[in-house]
């Protein structure tokens, strides 16, 4: 039995979903596809008419999330038996209520979730529903924020805000004309500088930055700060510089920890706070089940330093 290709897309209401799916619709992207686009909630934007569609055959279905349920979800593929089914939910309700209790036919198979932003309003949203975007990010694999003002927005903490709650997450930025935008054009600190120094308070934004561009940083030469950690099972071989960072709610204070290695010998300022210069390498984690690539430090030298002024990094 052929697949069902499932595309699922959460985000709060007006954040721009129903449009990144008209546009889909209307680029062609499925043109030679049985298309189902399920709404979970009503918008501004309205998708194209179901006759003459640019696609095989297009049918909208409208119903309360409460309503999808196995017996929903099947019923929808034994009567229309589609090739690809669109999922724009509710950004008011949980995607915990449809990954985790919804049984979908056994065809249907998640090719993506994507949580859309309107980062024009996200510090507000952010800063009063961070629960409810730290569920966005658990549950979904890709972010795309639009209606991004590189004038307005700090784009490498908009990043940070999501990869400190899901590291493998990717990521795309939209300007306010609907291109996108590459965030290595905004960063803090300027890589071709030999070393590059990461001041204390962009630890996290240069971390994170690093999950996902490999070449931007491998083999650079950086300065960073941070706490020095040994662990047990390298502690001979390697330490790491911790940072704490607030990733979610008031009470969730996270750790961000960079490997750096080092032969580590007697005396070594164990819980100190150091500046490390070193070359920038990576290494395979598999330990999520997506490979991500975590970057590392090879250390050439370092040396005892003061605390920085803000002990906890934020990315808001």
């Amino acid at each position: 039995m052929e697949d069902c290709l499932v595309y699922f897309f959460t985000g709060f209401l007006d954040s721009g979903k129903t449009s990144f799916i008209h546009s889909w619709l209307a680029d062609g992207s499925f043109s030679d596809k049985k298309v189902l686009v399920l709404l979970t909630e009503e918008g501004e934007v309205e998708l194209p008419p179901e006759e003459g569609a640019p696609c095989k055959s297009l049918k909208i279905v409208s119903a309360e999330t409460d309503e999808v349920t196995r017996a929903f979800t099947h019923n929808l593929d034994s009567q229309y038996h589609p090739d690809v089914v669109l999922i724009e939910w509710n950004g008011s309700v949980s995607p915990a209520k449809f990954f985790d209790e919804v049984d979908v036919p056994e065809r249907w198979a998640l090719a993506a979730a994507i949580t859309i932003v309107d980062a024009s309003t996200y510090n507000d949203y952010y800063r009063n529903m961070q629960t409810i975007f730290a569920d966005y990010y658990r549950f979904c694999d890709n972010v795309i924020f639009n209606r991004v003002d590189p004038e307005v927005n700090n784009i490498p903490k908009l990043r940070g805000s999501v990869k400190s709650l899901n590291p493998a997450m990717n990521l795309s930025f939209f300007g306010m004309d609907g291109n996108m935008i590459d965030i290595g054009e905004f960063l803090p600190y300027n890589l071709d500088e030999d070393p590059c120094v990461i001041e204390p308070d962009d630890f996290g934004l240069f971390y994170t930055d690093a999950l996902d561009n490999v070449k931007r940083y491998n083999g650079k030469r950086v300065t960073v700060t941070g706490q020095a950690v040994l662990m047990r099972e390298h502690r001979k071989e390697a330490f790491v510089l911790q940072r704490k960072a607030y990733t979610c709610c008031a009470n969730d204070i996270g750790m961000i920890s960079l490997l750096c290695l080092h032969k580590v010998r007697g005396g070594f300022p164990e819980n100190q706070w150091l500046k490390v210069t070193g070359k920038i390498g990576f290494f395979r984690d598999d330990s999520q089940g997506t490979p991500v690539a975590i970057p590392c430090l090879q250390v050439e030298n370092f040396h005892i330093t003061d605390a920085p002024d803000n002990d906890v990094i934020y990315f808001s």
